[in-house]
């Protein structure tokens, strides 16, 4: 992902001149936005890996078809 800034950044400052923010354009700032999304599914994912692995190595899991049985089965 590229993310181009403009040309001239604009800070947002307190009293003693400490920058304390920055305003965006709404497209950077949603690029921004679905950036930290991606990083949070990748960080579940990694999280989650770990696990899941180890409980198919164990063979704790069913099938999708299995799973879709069981669930028609409880409807009725």
């Amino acid at each position: 992902m590229k993310t181009v800034l403009a040309d001239k950044e604009q800070f947002i400052v307190d009293a003693s001149g400490k920058r304390v923010g920055v305003l965006l354009d709404i497209p950077t700032y949603e690029r921004l936005r679905e950036a930290k999304e991606d990083l949070d599914d990748i960080r579940a994912y990694d999280a989650a890996a770990p696990r899941v692995k180890a409980e198919i190595a164990k063979g704790d899991f069913i099938t999708l078809a299995d799973y879709r049985k069981a669930r028609s089965v409880k409807r009725k």
